[in-house]
Parts: C-alpha cells; sequence; structure tokens
C-alpha cells in the first residue's frame, strides 16, 4: 500500500510540473475530434488521437519511473482504456474534464506497471530462492551419496586386507556368526569345532576389521 502511495505521489507532483503549454495543448483539443474517438472505427480519428497525446502519455511514464519497455505498455494499455471510456465521455472543456479525466487513466496505467513489476521482482526472487533451495537439495543428495559410496568402498577394502590375514576357517566363521545371524553351535558344527572357536575367531576378526576400518583407508 504505502509503494502505491509513493508512486500516486510520484505521477500526481510530475503533473503538477508539466509545463504551461502542455496544458494548453491538452485544453485545446477539440471537441469534434472527441466526438469522432466514440466511433471505434473511425482509425483516422484514433491515429489523430494518438498523435496528439500519444507522447504525452509515453514521456509522463518514463520521467514518472518507468522503463521504456513499461511506458510502451502503459501508453498501450491507456489507448485501451480510453476506447473502453470514451462512448460514455462528455466533452466540458469550462471544466477541463478531459484533461483530468485521462490524467486519471493514465496514472492507473503507470500504477499498473508498477505493480507488475513488483509482481515480477517477488516472482524472480521467489524462484531465486527456490532454485537456490533446489541446489541445496541436489547437494545434500550428492553429498549423502558420496558418504555411502565412501563408506562401500572402505567395508571392501578393509574386508579383502582382513580375509588376507586369517585363515578361511576363521572367516567362515565370523561371517556365519557376525554377518549372518547364525548361532554359534550350528556354525560349530558345519565347520568343526566347538562355540569357543567360533567365538574366538568372531573376536578376533572383528577386532581386525575396526582396526583396519579406522587406520586403514584415511578420510
Amino acid at each position: 500500500m504505502e509503494g502505491e502511495l509513493d508512486t500516486t505521489a510520484t505521477i500526481s507532483t510530475l503533473a503538477a510540473s508539466r509545463p504551461r503549454a502542455l496544458s494548453e495543448d491538452l485544453e485545446a483539443t477539440r471537441a469534434s475530434l472527441l466526438a469522432r474517438l466514440k466511433d471505434a472505427a473511425d482509425h483516422e480519428g484514433w491515429q489523430r488521437f494518438f498523435r496528439t497525446y500519444g507522447g504525452v502519455i509515453h514521456g509522463f511514464a518514463l520521467r514518472s519511473g518507468l522503463s521504456r519497455t513499461e511506458a510502451d505498455e502503459a501508453l498501450q494499455e491507456t489507448m485501451i482504456s480510453v476506447a473502453g471510456e470514451m462512448p460514455g465521455f462528455q466533452y466540458d472543456p469550462a471544466r477541463g474534464r478531459f484533461k483530468g479525466w485521462l490524467f486519471q487513466i493514465v496514472r492507473r496505467r503507470i500504477a499498473d506497471q508498477f505493480r507488475k513489476r513488483a509482481r515480477q521482482q517477488r516472482l524472480t526472487d521467489d524462484r531465486r530462492e527456490a532454485a537456490e533451495c533446489g541446489e541445496a537439495v541436489a547437494e545434500d543428495a550428492l553429498q549423502a551419496a558420496w558418504e555411502e559410496e565412501w563408506r562401500s568402498s572402505l567395508l571392501e577394502r578393509a574386508v579383502e586386507r582382513v580375509r588376507a590375514r586369517v585363515s578361511p576357517r576363521q572367516w567362515q566363521m565370523f561371517e556365519l556368526t557376525a554377518l549372518q545371524a547364525w548361532p554359534a553351535d550350528r556354525v560349530a558344527d558345519l565347520l568343526g569345532g566347538n562355540r569357543a572357536q567360533v567365538y574366538m575367531a568372531k573376536l578376533r576378526v572383528g577386532r581386525l576389521l575396526k582396526e583396519e576400518l579406522r587406520t586403514g583407508h584415511p578420510e
């Protein structure tokens, strides 16, 4: 709301500072021309109206703070608004109604451009924020995948080194009890030996793996 009030105040200030000659030109508009504008098919009349007021409207829009593209749009929208409202307009040169009436239309169309700019800026900011969030999410996903791959590689290399340091029978005892959760009695029956041997193999191989994981693959 505050931005709209500032915009209105700026436009009003600019309007008050327009050269006297410009005000006189506006007041000198012929009633015959305005009467012609009530006919939307009177292309010659509309071209004359555009030649008379197009530069005024466009220049005023630029002075209000619009870019050239925004001023072009404000001019176009003003002409559309005038065409839509002209059928009900009554020209009264004594009261200067045309000048004030046209000014109100131009002011609204300029304010529309400022609002459009603000919406686009908010949209751009939202998109930038969403993109930044998306990049953060993507980065987090990549980081998680990298950590998982790193741990997998670490474990694989540790296993290779430990298997080279123990007997095949000890490794089988460890694998069946620690990795596949077999009961010690079942492992002893399968591989021969007793529960104590199975527990000792599990303990030794597990300790070697922990050492390898801690020292064998530095971060």
